[in-house]
């Protein structure tokens, strides 16, 4: 099934935040209510979009 995340899998960031909310899952630290990929792509579009937000207040 699709998701409106797809263009960042396949991601190192996506790899890596995937890897952290599977350790916490796993530790019982968290427990999930939505699916993975809207959980993963909703943290890396938001980070890009801090960093592209970053990157012009620097200008």
């Amino acid at each position: 099934m699709t998701h409106p995340y797809t263009k960042y899998e396949n991601t190192e960031m996506w790899k890596r935040i995937e890897r952290l909310i599977t350790e916490l899952v796993d530790n019982h630290d968290i427990e999930e209510k939505t699916k993975r990929e809207y959980i993963v792509g909703y943290i890396c579009k938001d980070l890009l979009e801090a960093e592209k937000v970053k990157h012009t207040m620097k200008e």
